[in-house]
């Protein structure tokens, strides 16, 4: 429920702040004193878009703030919403205070308990915490569009679960209508796709690729291309170490013999031994696998062209497909990957079209629930704005809905729209063609009503939606917002004297000249205060003891348990 609001340079009001209360609290006063003013403040706070414009002239920015003390109806909403967005809820007594400031530049800054938020956050608290039915409202009654939605509200949790139910199918039945229309319009360029790949596949895998071949072929390519080298360095080096006469291995030997005669006398002597060993047997060793290496040494004329052919091969592959044998087989895997995926697409129209034969079945099925649902909801709606119409003096008007097939849509496979007949005997009509501005504000108010005990939000706010009403309407109307009070808040913005006087609380909003500036105030109203500005609300600028007279008898019989006295002057006063 809405505290408290706090306006501050906006538009014609420099400073305002109003205490609200619970049940019907009606604002009053003359044609632009700002009346509207004060909700569309109000609707910047829910997220509406704010305009530059309605910073005050000579200020730099514009400030509104409100309180709101949280009911069991939506807390749990509401309490989700603000940890998701990191927004501090007291626990005990949870409100929210939100501040949202204006910038002549455009900017915008909103605070909801002192955290910054993205005026997005706003928009989803909004509908928890206020609704705005004004006259731009009233004809949004004249779209059809908006007829299916309101209906879906009325039918509460078990249509709007029918009708999640549905659109989970709906998405799927149009993924694969989706993915059959996308099969269907592609498949040459699917099969030139599927025929590169399976090129590149084969090329990859007939290349029969091992991991570091192509070090491997490189070697033995320099070995082949300097064979000759290699084996006259290899045989000169065998010769050398044991085949000349004396060879460096019979020389070193010698050497050998020599130091272990005298190895005894000095440690150093022996020190210089063990080393001319140890390398007399490395060099017996060497000698060996220098041995062994030519052996093994064998020229194959045609092994060269063998490895350069191999080499080339590869070469090529990674010209193509990636800079090193790994990329080379990385690249046939992902191309098969896809290759697969592709074949499976180009099959896919027989399966796609049975997949979506089935879930078209399903979402029928879906659909079919779904309209019993709203069919059934549709009657009861109808029998419930009968009632309301009825006690607002239009017990001869007819209410209907009307269902229309459709394809299937996010909504189901129906559209409705709203129809009315005004006067017996004549044609059912949609009501974009019959209903006046009287009727419509009847008509909204009726669906308010109705939809009061479903909705979560806690304040209601109507901005003129009496207009075009007066006598016994106007009181039906009246009456009409008193009751909606009893279940909800509800602010209204009103210029007939018999809402204004069914209104728990009264406001007078006044606009004043001060100092060559415009400066719009908001009073809440006293009895006696309410008795006088009801009277100028039904008599005008001349107000005579017979009007007061009137002003208090409507006061009295919205509120029969208030008393009246006496005044010193005579003249009886509102206790």
């Amino acid at each position: 429920m809405l505290q408290e609001l706090v306006i501050q340079n906006v538009a014609i009001i420099e400073q305002v702040e109003v205490t609200f209360h619970s049940g019907l609290s009606a604002f009053t006063g003359e044609t632009g004193a700002g009346k509207s003013i004060i909700m569309d403040a109000l609707g910047l706070l829910i997220g509406n878009r704010g305009r530059s414009e309605l910073v005050r002239t000579g200020s730099s920015k514009a400030i509104v703030q409100g309180q709101f003390s949280l009911e069991a109806v939506n807390q749990s909403q509401i309490k989700q919403l603000c940890q998701q967005q990191g927004v501090d809820l007291p626990i005990a007594d949870p409100t929210l205070i939100i501040k949202r400031e204006l910038h002549k530049n455009g900017r915008n800054l909103c605070r909801v308990n002192g955290t910054l938020v993205p005026l997005a956050f706003l928009k989803k608290l909004g509908p928890y915490l206020v609704d705005i039915s004004g006259q731009n409202q009233s004809q949004s009654l004249l779209d059809p569009q908006t007829h299916l939605h309101l209906l879906d509200e009325f039918g509460q949790k078990p249509l709007q679960q029918s009708l999640a139910a549905y659109q989970k199918e709906f998405a799927k039945y149009q993924q694969i209508r989706q993915q059959l229309a996308e099969v269907q319009h592609n498949q040459q360029q699917l099969a030139q796709q599927r025929d590169m790949l399976q090129f590149q596949v084969q090329e990859i895998t007939a290349a029969n690729l091992q991991p570091q071949e192509e070090e491997e072929l490189t070697s033995q390519l320099q070995q082949l291309t300097n064979f000759e080298k290699i084996h006259e360095s290899l045989a000169t080096a065998y010769l050398d170490l044991a085949q000349r006469t004396p060879s460096i291995m019979d020389r070193l030997g010698e050497v050998l013999q020599q130091m272990q005669t005298i190895s005894d006398y000095d440690p150093e002597y022996q020190e210089i031994t063990h080393e001319i060993e140890s390398s007399f047997y490395d060099l017996q060793d060497s000698q060996e696998r220098i041995r062994q290496q030519l052996d093994q040494q064998e020229y194959e004329p045609g092994k060269v062209d063998e490895l350069q052919t191999r080499l080339q091969l590869i070469r090529n592959l990674e010209k193509k497909y990636g800079a090193s044998i790994s990329e080379v087989l990385a690249f046939g895997q992902q191309a098969q990957t896809k290759l697969t995926q592709l074949e499976q697409q180009l099959q896919d129209p027989q399966q796609l079209e049975q997949q979506l034969q089935t879930q078209t079945s399903v979402v029928q099925q879906k659909a079919q629930r779904l309209s019993q649902q709203r069919h059934q909801a549709a009657r009861q709606l109808e029998q419930k704005i009968q009632e309301q119409l009825a006690a607002m003096y239009m017990d001869q008007t007819r209410f209907q809905i009307q269902f229309t097939t459709t394809d299937f849509t996010r909504w189901g496979q129906e559209s409705l729209e709203f129809f009315l007949q005004a006067n017996p005997g004549e044609e059912l009509l949609p009501l974009a063609k019959i209903a006046s501005g009287g009727e419509l504000s009847r008509i909204m108010l009726a669906l308010k009503t109705v939809l009061a005990q479903y909705q979560a939000v806690e304040t209601l706010v109507f901005d003129e939606i009496d207009t075009g009403v007066s006598g016994r309407v106007a009181q039906a109307i009246g009456e009409k917002l008193a009751q909606i009070a009893t279940q909800v808040q509800v602010l209204c913005i009103t210029h007939l004297p018999q809402v204004a006087a069914v209104s728990d609380t009264q406001y007078l909003v006044d606009k004043q000249v001060q100092k060559k500036h415009t400066v719009t105030t908001v009073q809440t109203l006293s009895p006696q205060q309410r008795v006088a500005v009801i009277a100028q609300m039904l008599e005008g600028t001349k107000v005579t003891t017979i009007t007061k007279q009137h002003a208090q008898e409507l006061l009295q019989l919205a509120h029969p348990t208030l008393t009246f006295a006496k005044s010193d002057q005579g003249q009886q006063t509102l206790t």
